[in-house]
C-alpha cells in the first residue's frame, strides 16, 4: 500500500524537524546500503579522518527496504529509526563525505546522563524526543561528562541515537 502514497498516521512533525537538523549538520551525505540486518537496511558513509586502522562512519539505519547492497541514497530521504557515528575497525569499501563540524543551531541542545554501566552511558535531551547512548573505550565509561549537547556526543564518534516517542 505505501507504494501508492504515504501510509496515514505516519508523519511526525518532531522527527522531520529532527532530521533536518540531523541533515543540515552533516551537509546531507550521500550513503551507500551496506547491508539488511533483522529487519533493518544499514546505509552507511566514511567521513574523512586521518587515523591509520579505523574509520569514522555515519550510519542510518532504517527499516528493510527494497533497494539493492550497494544502492547510494541521501540522508534526507532516509527515515531512520537510528543514527549514529561510529569509529570502526571495519574498512567498508564505500565513498566519503566531509562536513565542518561547528558548534552551533538546534543540535546544541543540552543533554542529560540518566544511565551509566560498563559498556555505554545513556542520556536524555528536554528539547527532542531522542535517546542518546556513547559507546564507552574505557570498562568505566569515565571519558564522558554527566551533561553535554549533541553535538559533542556526535562527534565522539561512538554515539547511536533514537527516537523514544
Amino acid at each position: 500500500m505505501a507504494e501508492y502514497g504515504e501510509l496515514l498516521n505516519t508523519f511526525n512533525p518532531h522527527r522531520e524537524e529532527f532530521y533536518s537538523y540531523i541533515n543540515n549538520y552533516f551537509n546531507n551525505p550521500i550513503l551507500v546500503k551496506t547491508k539488511n540486518v533483522s529487519g533493518h537496511s544499514i546505509y552507511m558513509i566514511k567521513t574523512i579522518c586521518l587515523l591509520s586502522r579505523v574509520c569514522r562512519y555515519i550510519i542510518a539505519v532504517v527499516p528493510q527496504d527494497n533497494n539493492k547492497i550497494g544502492q547510494s541514497e541521501k540522508l534526507s530521504n532516509l527515515n531512520w529509526v537510528s543514527f549514529q557515528t561510529r569509529t570502526l575497525d571495519d574498512m567498508h569499501n564505500i565513498g566519503s563525505h566531509n562536513y565542518q563540524p561547528r558548534m552551533e543551531g538546534k543540535l546544541v541542545a543540552k543533554i542529560n546522563r540518566i544511565k551509566v554501566n560498563s559498556e555505554n552511558s545513556l542520556y536524555n535531551c528536554k528539547e527532542f524526543p531522542i535517546e542518546i547512548t556513547l559507546l564507552h573505550k574505557t570498562p568505566n565509561g569515565s571519558e564522558y561528562q554527566p551533561q553535554g549537547n549533541i553535538i559533542s556526543a556526535l562527534e565522539t564518534f561512538q554515539t547511536i541515537l533514537t527516537f523514544i516517542d
